[in-house]
């Protein structure tokens, strides 16, 4: 069973955390105990006397009396070495989180995404997606993340995958965005669909980390770029 720990002085604010670690671990077909603490205070306490005990901590920054990076300096003058992951409503304290080997740092209001990206990395579970394609006379598995964007000539798609390899298949665009099916996708043209995580800038078009640009329609541009400035502000900043 998965131990996590979740410190934040707001019950709202825990059992909204609560609610995404259930579901990611139920996903993922494992069981979770959640050890929740309402102040820094008695997490300390409950540390200086041996009983915490987790894979990772979930630490509210602000707080009343001691904050959350008191907590955590805290905790490692105790030699307890839990993986913390920051929550806060401000970037302020990103570069001392640092010193006390922070393994996260999330803003509030973060997203399920987001906290389920750092969970994959932090302990090492696979959720990343794959969808099938059919390529020729064999299928292939893809994971969603390495997909970049799709583009389409006729009936033929193109998938090009982070690694600047390619899926070439016979389907349609409209197809492969409904097996995808993840709101980071958006049919940017009527022959784009694009992975939002890659994007880099936009102008007149969207321009790509790699530099590659890729068309957005020209009727419905707005409603484009509605999308991708929702998906930013929810994501990146």
């Amino acid at each position: 069973m998965r131990k996590i720990i979740v410190c934040d002085d707001v019950e709202l604010e825990r059992q909204l955390l609560k609610d995404i670690l259930h579901e990611y671990f139920e996903e993922i077909h494992e069981e979770i105990c959640v050890e929740e603490y309402s102040s820094g205070e008695v997490l300390i306490a409950d540390a200086e006397e041996g009983y915490l005990e987790g894979e990772l901590l979930f630490l509210d920054i602000y707080m009343d009396q001691l904050n959350g990076m008191e907590t955590a300096r805290k905790l490692r003058a105790l030699s307890c070495n839990i993986p913390i992951i920051f929550l806060t409503a401000s970037p302020d304290f990103a570069v001392e989180s640092y010193e006390v080997q922070a393994s996260g740092y999330l803003l509030k209001s973060f997203s399920e995404e987001k906290i389920k990206k750092l969970l994959n990395r932090i302990l090492k579970t696979d959720m990343q997606r794959r969808v099938a394609i059919k390529s020729k006379r064999q299928y292939r598995y893809p994971y969603t993340d390495d997909i970049v964007y799709v583009e389409s000539d006729k009936h033929t798609i193109t998938l090009h995958l982070s690694d600047q390899s390619e899926i070439v298949a016979q389907d349609k665009l409209i197809e492969i965005e409904k097996r995808i099916d993840e709101k980071r996708f958006l049919h940017c043209h009527q022959s784009y669909l694009v992975n939002m995580d890659y994007i880099k800038d936009v102008k007149e078009d969207f321009e790509l980390q790699d530099g590659t640009i890729i068309p957005i329609r020209v009727r419905g541009r707005k409603e484009v770029l509605d999308k991708y400035n929702e998906y930013f502000a929810s994501h990146f900043e």
